[in-house]
This record gives C-alpha cells, sequence and structure tokens, in this order.
C-alpha cells in the first residue's frame, strides 16, 4: 500500500503540474503493482484528475481494455471503497446481500454541478447500495465490469459520456434502464465559474488563469464547456432509441422532492421495503460540499445580458421545451 501511495503522490504532482503523460504512466505503475488497490486509491481519491489525465492523454481505450480482462483476477477492484481488507469485505458482503434482497443496480448518469451526490445518495443512502465502477470515470464502458454490475445491488453515479460505443456496451451487458439527470446549461456554467473558484486543484487548465477575469471573460473562457454540457445532453436524448432513459432535472429536484423522489422509486422497483426516505434525502457531512446556493435561474441576474442572450441561443428549443428552461 506504501507503494500505491506514492505513486498517487507522483501523480498528484504531476498532474498538477499539467504533465499528463508522467501523471498516467505513474498510474499504470500503481495499477501493475497491485490492480485492485491501485484502481480503488486513485478513482476514489481523484477520479476528476484520472479521467482527466486519460482523455488528455488519448488512452481511454487502451486503459478500458486493460481493465476490462484484470476483473476475472481482481474481482473486488471495481468496488470504490478505502483499500482496507475489511471494508472491501463489508462491501462485497453488502453487494450480495443486497442482490439477495432483490435490489437491481442503477445506472445514474448526472450533468455536472447539477446535485449529483444529493440525488445520487436517494440510492446510495436510501438503498444503501455501495458504488462499483461499471466504466472508467466518464469515458468508457467497461463490458466485464458492466456484466458485473448488471448483477444488482449497487449505484455509480457518473457523468458518462453517451457515445455509441458506451451504450452499446451497456446494452450488450443486460443494462436497459438510465436515469439521466440534467441542469439548465447556463446555470451549470455559473456553477461551474464558482467551482473553478473554489477547487482550483481539481480543474487545472482553467483554473490558472481563470480567477483573475471578468464574468464576461470568464464565460469565454468556459464555452467549450458550455457547449459540451448542451452536446452531452443531445446526446443521451438521442440514446433514448436504444435505452429505457428516464430524464429528471435539478429543478424538479429543488421544487419539490418528495415528488421527485417518487419518480425515481417508480422507475428503479426496488423492493420499497428496503427504502429510507429519512436517510434518502438527509445531509450527509463531507459528500455534499459542491452544493452550493441551489438556485434555480440565478443566471438570470447575474450573466450581463448580452451573454445570457448569447447563450440562451445556443440551446435548442426543443430541449427548452422539454426541461422547462425559459428562454
Amino acid at each position: 500500500m506504501q507503494h500505491i501511495a506514492e505513486r498517487f503522490e507522483q501523480f498528484q504532482k504531476a498532474y498538477q503540474a499539467q504533465n499528463y503523460g508522467f501523471a498516467y504512466d505513474y498510474f499504470m505503475e500503481a495499477l501493475r503493482e497491485d490492480p485492485s488497490a491501485a484502481f480503488r486509491y486513485f478513482v476514489a481519491r481523484a477520479s476528476g484528475p484520472v479521467n482527466a489525465t486519460v482523455r488528455y492523454t488519448g488512452r481511454a481505450a487502451e486503459l478500458a481494455a486493460r481493465l476490462d480482462g484484470l476483473l476475472a483476477q481482481n474481482p473486488s477492484m471495481n468496488m470504490l471503497c478505502d483499500d482496507d481488507p475489511h471494508v472491501v469485505q463489508r462491501i462485497c458482503d453488502l453487494r450480495e446481500s443486497n442482490i439477495r434482497k432483490g435490489l437491481p443496480s442503477i445506472v445514474l448518469v448526472t450533468a455536472g454541478k447539477a446535485a449529483s451526490v444529493s440525488v445520487a445518495n436517494i440510492f446510495n443512502s436510501g438503498f444503501n447500495l455501495p458504488s462499483v465502477a461499471y466504466s472508467l470515470v466518464t469515458l468508457e464502458v467497461i463490458e466485464s465490469w458492466a456484466r458485473d454490475y448488471a448483477r444488482g445491488g449497487a449505484c455509480y453515479t457518473t457523468h458518462l459520456r453517451p457515445t455509441a460505443q458506451n451504450i452499446m456496451r451497456l446494452k450488450r451487458s443486460g443494462i436497459d434502464k438510465v436515469i439521466v439527470h440534467v441542469r439548465d446549461p447556463r446555470q451549470t456554467l455559473l456553477s461551474m465559474m464558482h467551482h473553478v473558484s473554489l477547487y482550483p486543484d481539481q480543474l487545472v487548465t482553467l483554473s490558472k488563469t481563470i480567477e483573475t477575469l471578468s464574468i464576461a471573460e470568464q464565460i469565454d473562457e468556459l464555452m467549450d464547456f458550455f457547449v459540451s454540457r448542451i452536446q452531452w445532453i443531445i446526446g443521451w436524448m438521442e440514446a433514448e432509441t436504444e435505452l429505457d432513459v428516464m430524464f429528471s432535472t435539478f429543478e424538479e429536484f429543488v421544487s419539490d422532492k418528495d415528488a421527485f423522489v417518487q419518480r425515481y422509486l417508480d422507475f428503479y422497483k426496488g423492493p420499497i421495503e428496503h427504502f429510507s426516505y429519512e436517510n434518502a434525502l438527509g445531509r450527509h457531512s463531507g459528500i455534499d460540499y459542491h452544493f452550493r446556493k441551489g438556485e434555480i435561474a440565478e443566471w438570470r441576474r447575474v450573466l450581463p445580458w448580452k451573454q445570457a442572450e448569447y447563450l440562451s441561443n445556443w440551446i435548442p428549443k426543443d430541449m427548452k421545451e422539454r426541461f422547462g428552461w425559459p428562454e
């Protein structure tokens, strides 16, 4: 474990210096030393930097193929928890208990900055479903991991990309139901502007400059992010032809949590006697730190009107109408 911790420290330093090739190499060294411990250690502590490193180096397909073949020899490496043998065994036992209760796994895919952790708690805390990975963070569905995930008893929440390959792999693995949770991209952009300032270690490519910029300049800096969020939603809307997709919105979550939870329960169809409303909707110290103000249309009063109008014109009319987002 000491070697894994050392490799992780080296990875973090390389990532902060934007030396993504070196960061990837340190991650791979850790995987070679102990695949199970390394994957849990890195992804549980730094899923964002791992995701960014793999994406920037263009190694996602290569790494996913490698991980695909490792699960058979390392059957607990997809359990996202501390690498303490007792904790790992407890999580494995919890999942098997959930499967015996008839609790299916649920694929919950959320837009960034949409109260993802709080929404995930409906399953993770409400049904006591542990996080078990089926993908390489947001990038690639790992098919053997997804087949294991489809056995039931787990909830892993990601911002998974809706690529044709990922959709196909989910279907082939026996996963045909997905919840996609979205938020008005204009508010997502505003929340990301705050997030970059508060957590500079997570988005090093942006945090070096954005704090010194005006709001209008920050919008320009994050425009690629904004457009990518719209494209991400479009991709999941198109996936409805292949999967049973239920969309939920941040706005619904904020306005009526009880109705929101009931929709999730109706779609999930897990035995309701195993569900705790108190745990599902409770605040959990240490994991709710991303939840900022929870406002629905803060962008209207904060963004300069010209920029607000420009951003609004990027969002397709049918998307605004479907999710109730104003012009």
